[in-house]
């Protein structure tokens, strides 16, 4: 009587093989961070004084991310954290910029932290230009063309 037959065991290895299964899918679908780029610390920044050369910086806070766009002025550093879940587009979760200017004399005049708060959206401007098209579609204009073709242009007489 107490003797189990194959459906019993068959039944048991299923349920565990679906509870298998349904954990590592649920394993699978954790969320997981990435970060990129580097932020030095608040204590090196804490050292860097107003006045002080662009090669000191750098060798305080480490090489910078970017440099200037319009220039050598000011150095950055960006750091971005990104969080991963599942199937879906990574989402940027936390952001880091730290922007240190420099004077025209070449000693540092300001230094900067934003986060993601700061962020502003920044209105690209398109310059659209006015198309030839006056009205109809691309073959009324075709036919239109065909009596402005010349085939003397494509005789060369030299």
């Amino acid at each position: 009587m107490g003797m189990k037959t194959g459906r019993d065991r068959t039944g048991r290895g299923v349920r565990r093989g679906a509870a298998i299964l349904g954990l590592a899918g649920l394993v699978a679908c954790s969320p997981t961070e990435r970060f990129h780029g580097y932020v030095p610390a608040e204590a090196v920044l804490s050292t860097i004084s107003l006045g002080e050369d662009r090669a000191s910086v750098i060798e305080k806070a480490g090489p910078p991310t970017t440099n200037g766009v319009l220039g050598e002025n000011d150095i950055f550093y960006i750091r971005s954290v990104f969080r991963h879940y599942g199937f879906f587009a990574p989402e940027e979760v936390s952001r880091e910029v730290v922007a240190i200017s420099f004077a025209p004399s070449g000693g540092v005049s300001n230094v900067e932290r934003f986060d993601l708060s700061d962020g502003r959206i920044v209105p690209l401007t398109r310059r659209v230009t006015e198309d030839s098209v006056q009205n109809g579609t691309f073959l009324r204009q075709l036919a239109g063309a065909a009596g402005n073709f010349d085939p003397s242009m494509l005789i060369n007489d030299e």
